[in-house]
C-alpha cells in the first residue's frame, strides 16, 4: 500500500508527460520566432552601423583630398571597351579612415595594380580575407564574391586575363545614378554624364552636390541573394573588366544604379545585379551624403527609366539618387 501511494505522488502518467511535452512544445514555437526577431534586429543594427563608420571614412576622406573617393580607377578611361585586369574600387580607398592602414600600405593601392596583387601569395590573402566591416550580418552569401552568370557577368577577379578568383565579398555599392542603365559611368559622351556621385575615375565635390547632402543617397546594400535570385552584391577591393563579357560594364561590382527599384526579384539576376537590394525584409539601408543612414522601403515611389530613350527623374528613389536634378525630395 505504501508503494503505490509513493508511486502515485512521485511517478508520472503517460498522460501527464505527453501535456508536459506539448507545453513545452508550444512555449518553443511561440518563443522562437521573437528570438529570431531579437536577432535580426540586433544585425540590422550591425548593419547601420558599418554604412556609419563607411559614411565617416568618406568624409574623412573627403576632408584629406577635398572629394569623395572615386567609384573606380581606370588607367585607361578613354577605352570604354577595355579588357582592363584590375581596377580598384572606392573601398579601396577608404581603408585608411576605417582603421585598415597597415592593409593598404601593404597592398599599396594606387601604385600596385590589383592583379599584380594577386600573383603574391601574401597579397592575395590580403585580398581574400573578409572585412567584417563591409559585410551586413544578414547576408546569406558566401565570405568572398565567387557570383557569376550566364550574361556574363562576374564578380571574380583575374591575375592573368584567364584565371577566375574569389576576393572579398562587400555589401555596399556607391551610388552612380538614378537611371537603370551603369553606361553613364564609363560613356558620359554617348550617354550624358553620371548623376550619382560615383562613377569611373569621378571626382565628386561637396559642392557638386547641389540638392544637398541630405537629399542625396552615396551608398546602398546589395545582398548576395535576395529570396532564390541571387544578386551578386559587390566587392571590397575592386573588379577585373575582362571578367565581365570584356568590358568595364559601369563597374556593377562596385557601384549601384535605380534600375528596377529595391528588392525586386522580378527579373534577371544579372539586372538585379546592378541595383539596390538587402536580406532585411521591407527594404535596405543606405547611407546619405551627409552622413547619416536611412533604412528606406522597397515600395518606396520608383519610376525607373532608360537614360539612353527620354530619360526623366521623376520619382522618389530617382531624386535620392540624383546629386543634381535640383527636384524637392519631399517625405520617404
Amino acid at each position: 500500500m505504501n508503494k503505490e501511494r509513493m508511486k502515485n505522488v512521485n511517478g508520472f502518467t503517460l498522460i501527464e508527460l505527453l501535456v508536459v511535452i506539448a507545453i513545452i512544445a508550444i512555449l518553443i514555437a511561440l518563443l522562437l520566432p521573437a528570438v529570431q526577431q531579437a536577432r535580426e534586429a540586433a544585425r540590422r543594427s550591425q548593419c547601420k552601423n558599418n554604412l556609419k563608420q563607411i559614411g565617416l571614412a568618406m568624409h574623412n576622406y573627403n576632408d584629406t583630398h577635398r572629394v569623395f573617393p572615386p567609384g573606380y580607377v581606370s588607367v585607361d578611361p578613354a577605352n570604354t571597351g577595355s579588357i582592363e585586369q584590375g581596377l580598384y574600387g572606392w573601398g579601396a580607398f577608404i581603408l585608411p579612415f576605417l582603421d585598415q592602414a597597415p592593409l593598404f600600405q601593404q597592398l599599396r593601392v594606387g601604385d600596385v595594380r590589383l592583379q599584380a596583387n594577386l600573383t603574391n601569395p601574401i597579397t592575395r590573402g590580403i585580398l581574400e580575407t573578409p572585412i567584417p566591416i563591409f559585410n551586413c550580418p544578414s547576408d546569406i552569401g558566401p565570405a568572398l564574391n565567387t557570383w557569376n552568370n550566364t550574361s556574363g557577368y562576374d564578380r571574380r577577379v583575374t591575375s592573368d586575363g584567364t584565371n577566375r578568383i574569389a576576393i572579398a565579398k562587400s555589401n555596399y555599392v556607391m551610388v552612380s545614378g538614378s537611371g537603370d542603365s551603369t553606361t553613364p559611368a564609363v560613356t558620359p559622351v554617348t550617354y550624358g554624364a553620371h548623376n550619382g556621385i560615383g562613377a569611373q575615375n569621378s571626382n565628386t565635390r561637396i559642392r557638386d552636390i547641389t540638392d544637398g547632402t541630405s537629399n542625396t543617397l552615396a551608398v546602398g546594400e546589395r545582398a548576395f541573394q535576395v529570396g532564390q535570385l541571387q544578386t551578386g552584391a559587390g566587392t571590397v577591393m575592386g573588379f577585373s573588366a575582362v571578367t565581365n563579357s570584356g568590358i568595364k560594364n559601369g563597374g556593377t561590382a562596385v557601384l549601384g544604379i535605380a534600375y528596377w527599384g529595391i528588392n525586386q526579384t522580378v527579373i534577371q539576376s544579372n539586372h538585379q545585379s546592378r541595383s539596390f537590394s538587402s536580406p532585411h525584409v521591407g527594404g535596405a539601408h543606405f547611407l546619405m551624403c551627409d552622413g547619416a543612414v536611412r533604412f528606406l522601403s522597397e515600395n518606396l515611389d520608383f519610376r525607373g527609366n532608360s537614360i539612353g530613350s527620354g530619360f526623366q527623374i521623376d520619382s522618389t528613389f530617382e531624386r535620392l539618387l540624383s546629386k543634381n536634378d535640383g527636384q524637392v525630395i519631399g517625405e520617404f
